[in-house]
C-alpha cells in the first residue's frame, strides 16, 4: 500500500498520525499486507529505511510489542554512552536508518566500519529497539524527524518509549546520586506527570532540561522505579520526542541523571541502563554494568587528577604572583 503524503504543516502531524495509524489497523482488520519498506514524513523530507537484512523479519517488531530506547548526545554524553552500551550487550543489529535532508550531511566511524549518523536497532527477540542520532539536526527539521519516528513506532506497535538524557551540573557529581524518572502515564499512581515541552521556537536545536520549585541535587528518592517530587521542562530532540509519544498516546518515560557537562559520564550512563531495569518488566534489560561502572570509577580519578594538578597550578602561580607583587612594594618605597 503506497502511503497517502500530503504536505501539511507541523500542526497536522498528531491528525495525520491518527489518519495513518487507522489505516493500518483496517488494513490489518481486512488481511491487507501493506508493504512499508519505507516510513516517511507527512512532508516526504524524512524517510526511516529498512537495512536490507531486516526486510523480511519486520513482521516481528509488530508481534513483539518493542519498547524504544533513545539516546541522544548531551550533558556527560550518557545518553549516547548508555544506548551503545545496550546495543553492545545485546548484540543488536542495526534495522534501519533515518535519511532527512534537516541531519548534517556525514557519516560515524564505529568499531572499524562506516555508519550512518541516525540509526535504529533490535534485539534478537525483536522486543527491545535502540535509537540513536550522533549528528546535529537543523532546527526547522524538528517536526520533519518527529514524525517519521512516530509513524514507525505506530507501525510497529512500540508499547513505550524510554528517553536518556542528561541534566546539567557543575563539577563531579557524587558517585551516590540517584536517577530521576518522569513518566507520561497517567494511570500509573506513583508519578505525577511532568510538564514535558515541545518547544517550537528557534532554541530547540539543543536539549534543555530546567526543574521548578527544586534544585536537582544528589539526593533525588525514587519510589517503585519513580519520582514524582519535580516540575521539569524538556527541550530539544528529547523533549520533542516525548511530547510527540503524548500526542500520539505511546506511553513513555525521561530517564534522567545528573551529569557533567562537555566530560564523557560512563556512571552516569550505568546508573541509568539500571534504573530501565527496575521501571521496565523486560528481562533483556537486566544488564550487568559493572564495566561501565569501572570505567566511570577510572575517569573520576583520572579528572579528579587533573582537577588536583589545576588547582596546584594555579595556588603556585598565585603565590609567584604575589612575591612578585611584594618585591615591587619593597622597590617602590624602600
Amino acid at each position: 500500500m503506497a502511503t497517502n503524503i500530503e504536505n501539511i504543516g507541523s500542526k497536522g502531524i498528531k491528525n495525520a498520525n491518527r489518519k495513518f495509524l487507522g489505516e493500518q489497523r483496517r488494513n490489518n482488520d481486512n488481511g491487507i499486507n501493506g508493504d512499508f519498506t519505507d516510513i516517511a514524513a507527512v512532508d516526504g523530507k524524512t524517510t526511516i529505511k529498512l537495512t536490507t537484512a531486516f526486510k523480511s523479519n519486520k513482521t516481528k517488531l509488530k508481534n513483539n510489542n518493542p519498547i524504544l530506547i533513545a539516546g541522544f548526545p548531551g550533558p556527560g554524553f550518557v545518553g549516547s554512552i548508555a544506548t551503545s552500551y545496550i546495543i553492545d550487550k545485546l548484540n543488536m543489529q542495526q534495522i534501519a536508518c533515518v535519511e532527512s535532508q534537516f541531519i548534517s550531511p556525514g557519516v560515524i566511524y564505529i568499531d572499524g566500519r562506516l555508519r550512518h549518523p541516525f540509526r535504529l536497532y533490535a534485539n534478537v527477540h525483536h522486543n527491545v529497539c535502540v535509537l540513536v542520532c550522533e549528528a546535529p539536526i537543523l532546527i526547522h527539521g524538528i517536526y520533519s524527524l518527529l514524525d517519521t519516528v512516530m509513524r514507525w513506532s505506530m507501525n510497529n506497535h512500540v508499547k513505550e518509549v524510554l528517553v536518556l538524557e542528561g541534566i546539567p551540573v557543575q563539577g563531579l557529581p557524587n558517585s551516590d546520586r540517584e536517577p530521576i524518572i518522569l513518566s507520561g502515564n497517567e494511570e500509573d499512581e506513583n508519578v505525577t506527570s511532568a510538564r514535558v515541552i515541545d518547544n517550537n521556537n528557534d532554541n530547540i536545536g539543543s536539549n534543555v532540561i530546567q526543574f521548578q520549585d527544586q534544585q536537582v541535587g544528589t539526593s533525588n528518592k525514587i519510589t517503585n522505579g519513580k519520582t514524582n517530587e519535580h516540575t521539569a521542562f524538556i527541550g530539544g530532540i528529547s523533549g520533542g520526542l516525548l511530547s510527540s509519544c503524548l500526542s500520539n498516546g505511546i506511553q513513555c518515560t525521561a530517564v534522567l541523571i545528573p551529569a557533567p557537562s562537555g566530560i564523557p559520564d560512563p556512571e552516569g550512563a550505568a546508573i541509568m541502563i539500571e534504573a530501565i531495569s527496575k521501571i521496565t518488566d523486560n528481562e533483556d534489560l537486566k544488564i550487568d554494568v559493572k564495566k561501565l561502572r569501572d570505567e566511570g570509577a577510572s575517569l573520576k580519578l583520572r579528572m579528579q587528577e587533573i582537577i588536583r594538578s589545576v588547582q596546584d597550578q594555579q595556588q603556585q602561580t598565585d603565590h609567584q604572583v604575589n612575591q612578585e607583587q611584594q618585591q615591587q612594594q619593597k622597590s617602590i618605597y624602600g
